[in-house]
């Protein structure tokens, strides 16, 4: 019913972007999904994309007539989070794939439970919470099972052009292993992660959205970031 955009560089690269600040030496950069990255010594910065709509009032409108049957209305309140819901999952779980499969999914349930939405203006951390559900339920499912190493063109790397040559292999090499550091969080820890460190969600907002309180998410996001640096001492 709702097809899922073929890039997502395509779809943010050329919106205005906020960067997350960066007082650490750098060690590569790169563009992952159309996001540029920093990596630096113990932290990891992102330009992570902040725009989209912000019109509390036509959001109600939609999801009310939505929830009444108007297949019109929602899809346009697809229109509006198809694209950061392929963004955050394509960050939490790597592969297109399963992140194309987790969105229509959710999607489909979102269409089917729109009269479980108590509060029409509270959509958004609705369906993210819809989206982080079923990322860590995959999450889970791959830990139980072995599975081969990720392939690095599946997260669609691509070197910055700024930089030489030597630093874009240097960029990429870099993404691989802090891809690899990330998927050793747990799914709770990793999913957190995304949504405050990629996605931008306040302490606030993350824990709206997850159903847990601001100190777990803190909690989580402190763990989650021990791990990160620590798996990527070798690189500093």
């Amino acid at each position: 019913m709702w097809s899922v955009l073929p890039t997502v560089q395509t779809a943010v690269i050329d919106e205005p972007h906020a960067r997350f600040q960066k007082n650490s030496p750098v060690l590569a950069e790169w563009t992952f999904c159309g996001v540029e990255c920093v990596l630096t010594t113990g932290v990891v910065a992102y330009d992570v994309d902040m725009t989209g709509h912000d019109d509390r009032f036509d959001i109600v409108t939609l999801v009310v007539r939505a929830r009444e049957g108007d297949i019109d209305a929602f899809e346009s309140l697809v229109d509006r989070y198809e694209t950061k819901l392929l963004r955050f999952c394509l960050r939490t779980l790597g592969g297109r794939q399963d992140a194309e499969d987790v969105v229509q999914d959710t999607l489909v349930q979102a269409w089917k439970s729109m009269n479980t939405l108590s509060e029409p203006a509270a959509f958004g951390t609705w369906i993210y919470r819809l989206a982080s559900n079923k990322c860590t339920d995959m999450l889970r499912r791959r830990m139980a099972r072995p599975s081969d190493a990720q392939d690095p063109d599946d997260m669609r790397i691509h070197a910055d052009n700024r930089v030489s040559v030597e630093k874009s292999v240097e960029a990429r090499t870099a993404l691989e292993h802090f891809s690899e550091v990330l998927q050793t969080l747990s799914s709770q820890q990793r999913v957190t992660w995304v949504l405050h460190q990629m996605e931008g969600l306040s302490y606030a907002e993350v824990a709206t959205t997850l159903g847990v309180s601001e100190g777990s998410v803190r909690g989580r996001i402190h763990r989650a970031r021990a791990a990160l640096v620590e798996g990527m001492e070798g690189w500093t």
